[in-house]
């Protein structure tokens, strides 16, 4: 019989260079799911037995991985071909009876650790075509491998009503009441559990007394959605049977403005813990590097950072499910982020202008994290059944969204936009939401005169199996 194998199911988000283009936009999530995969992410202690299982697995992990990533270094380097994913996972097979030590805990693990390699030299090819730093990959040593994955449900299983925990070689672990809560949630919704990940992270202690915790993540596949009645079904919509479009526009100032008339400022906190980063780097400065003292005001540093890190994702989540929770159909801009942080110092040949000045832009659009707010309003919007639509940002902050006058002198100050013809005044920001709604509304005609097709789903290599599953449904396009 025939199965999807678990690393393939992915939310359906399609990026920017694959989505579809309809008019002047791409359409990046259509909401036509009738099930979607999630993920319950939770802490949990394990025994000091369980404990020395786990750290002999990622022992184990972390030698499967650079075996791999040598045998493929060594035939392209001295026969100039590659070595198939699919022929190590048969070479893991031929292991029993050699390394038994390896197969403790099952070979689904051993095949889930060869296909980090092709995923590292995946990243690798793909930085060559767009033409930044390649990166090759690295062998990766013992003391900084720190996660096992398994992407099928087989050597571990989840016992939710009972919160355990069971991974082959390991034993049975007992889980909190609140990862209880997560997995009952996801279950409750005819979520099926198929992946699981495993990750040790350092929390503090010291050099000779480290303090480690342990956080799994378990993937369901078939969640049903949690599809909210739409604004138009309530009332609100402003054209009958028209779908509620709501423009956004994304920025260092204001992060997130709506065509609703809504402004949504992220609290600096990047900025309010760069300070005490800047100190804590200066006293590093003055240690002898790797001493104890150097690496434990490393761990501080790493925490800060990490704090941040927690507060802006939680920020945009929460801004992300507001937004779409008043639309049926969220446009973003196009920002091609990657190239707005870049870098303008230059070479020595060629050097760059304004190097400090776009150092500054780069470190405020970083802060505002712009492509995690992105994120999350297309995680949020395929939940709700919404589409997600990025539309160009052509001239979007100099026309005017009431008679479509284009000038760049219509924006004489950061937040000020005011018409040279038709007198019309706003913030430049709401203006701006406003003419991405209309681009919006535009890509949805569009997408309706084309049949409303549904986005190209992904069709993985399928593996033999014992029990056949049906597809994943979709609903009929609106």
């Amino acid at each position: 019989m025939l199965s999807v194998p678990g690393e393939m199911l992915g939310i359906v988000i399609l990026s920017r260079e694959r989505a579809p283009r309809y008019g002047l936009g791409r359409l990046v999530v259509d909401g036509l799911d009738a099930a979607v995969c999630r993920k319950a992410r939770f802490a949990f202690d394990p025994s000091p037995g369980q404990e020395r299982g786990l750290l002999a697995l990622l022992a184990a992990c972390c030698e499967v991985y650079n075996a791999g990533l040598q045998e493929r270094r060594e035939a392209w380097r001295r026969a100039n071909k590659s070595v198939s994913l699919f022929d190590q996972f048969t070479q893991i097979k031929g292991l029993r009876g050699l390394r038994d030590d390896v197969l403790a805990w099952g070979i689904q693990r051993s095949v889930g650790r060869c296909g980090g390699w092709m995923q590292a030299f995946a990243g690798f090819y793909r930085r060559v075509k767009a033409g930044r730093a390649p990166g090759y990959p690295r062998f990766r040593s013992r003391r900084r491998f720190h996660t096992a994955s398994w992407d099928e449900p087989t050597s571990w299983k989840v016992n939710i009503d009972r919160r355990l925990l069971r991974i082959q070689g390991v034993g049975t672990i007992r889980l909190p009441k609140s990862a209880g809560r997560q997995l009952a949630r996801l279950a409750d919704r005819g979520g099926v559990p198929v992946t699981l990940s495993v990750t040790r992270r350092r929390a503090g202690g010291t050099s000779e007394h480290p303090k480690w915790v342990w956080r799994a993540s378990v993937g369901f596949k078939d969640v049903t959605p949690l599809r909210a009645a739409s604004p138009s079904d309530l009332g609100n919509g402003r054209e009958s049977g028209a779908g509620r479009v709501v423009g956004a526009d994304r920025g260092v100032a204001v992060a997130l403005a709506t065509s609703e008339g809504q402004l949504h400022v992220m609290p600096g906190w990047m900025g309010q813990a760069r300070e005490t980063i800047a100190a804590l780097q200066r006293r590093q400065a003055r240690k002898v590097k790797f001493s104890r003292s150097w690496r434990a005001l490393a761990r501080r540093i790493a925490r800060e950072y990490r704090k941040v890190a927690q507060r802006t994702d939680n920020w945009a989540r929460e801004t992300a499910r507001q937004l779409v929770a008043q639309a049926e159909v969220v446009a973003l801009e196009n920002l091609d982020l990657a190239s707005m942080t870049r870098s303008a110092k230059g070479t020595i040949d060629n050097p760059g202008r304004n190097v400090a000045a776009k150092s500054g832009l780069n470190r405020a659009l970083q802060d505002v994290a712009l492509g995690r707010l992105a994120t999350w309003v297309c995680v949020k919007a395929e939940e709700a059944g919404r589409r997600a639509w990025l539309v160009d940002l052509a001239h979007t902050s100099q026309r005017c969204a009431r008679c479509g006058h284009i000038d760049p002198n219509n924006r004489p100050a950061r937040d000020v936009f005011v018409c040279q013809r038709c007198g019309h005044t706003a913030h430049a920001d709401l203006n701006a939401a406003a003419n991405i709604a209309d681009r919006g509304r535009a890509c949805e005609t569009a997408w309706h005169q084309a049949g409303s097709p549904p986005l190209p789903r992904p069709s993985p290599r399928l593996r033999r199996r014992r029990r056949t599953e049906t597809a994943r449904p979709r609903l009929a396009p609106a």
